[in-house]
């Protein structure tokens, strides 16, 4: 019994600390355009670029944003089109005056904002887990915690 008290405190921190927000870490610097996220080059790249097809319209190191959200370029930073290549392949990000990151496409932008409704199956769409159902996981595995600690009372009962 005791071994499972201290199981129960051990685990307790995980669970209710997986249910809690806490800051974005992101794998690679991205910006968000049409929809899409496209993975930005960490060095700057001589490209021939086009006209201006778009800007960041949110910034944050810490959160997710709608729109043409990105992780390391400030607000107002412009999308160009990269001459030669259509722009659901490859965007440039004026860096400054001149200067240009390349920006390959990587995969759909899956965001929900907080107002938005989850429709359908979250695993189905690609949308994020909502806190309600890490909350729910929890009390699913806190209660097959307690039926096996009542199954193991009940044998070593029956045992002794």
């Amino acid at each position: 019994m005791r071994v499972l008290i201290v199981l129960c405190c051990l685990l307790f921190p995980f669970f209710y600390l997986s249910t809690t927000a806490s800051a974005t870490s992101w794998a690679y610097p991205f910006v968000v355009y049409d929809g899409f996220i496209y993975v930005v080059e960490e060095e700057a790249a001589e490209v021939k670029v086009g006209k201006r097809i778009g800007e960041v319209t949110a910034y944050s190191d810490m959160r997710q944003y709608d729109g043409n959200f990105s992780n390391v370029f400030e607000t107002g930073t412009g999308y160009f089109k990269v001459l030669g290549y259509p722009t659901t392949q490859v965007i440039a990000v004026k860096v400054r005056k001149g200067v240009f990151r390349k920006a390959e496409r990587e995969a759909a932008y899956t965001y929900v904002s907080e107002g938005q409704e989850v429709e359908s199956s979250f695993l189905e769409k690609g949308k994020p887990v909502e806190q309600n159902d890490l909350i729910f996981g929890t009390v699913v595995f806190v209660s097959f915690l307690a039926f096996i600690a009542g199954a193991l009372y009940l044998f070593q009962r029956k045992g002794a």
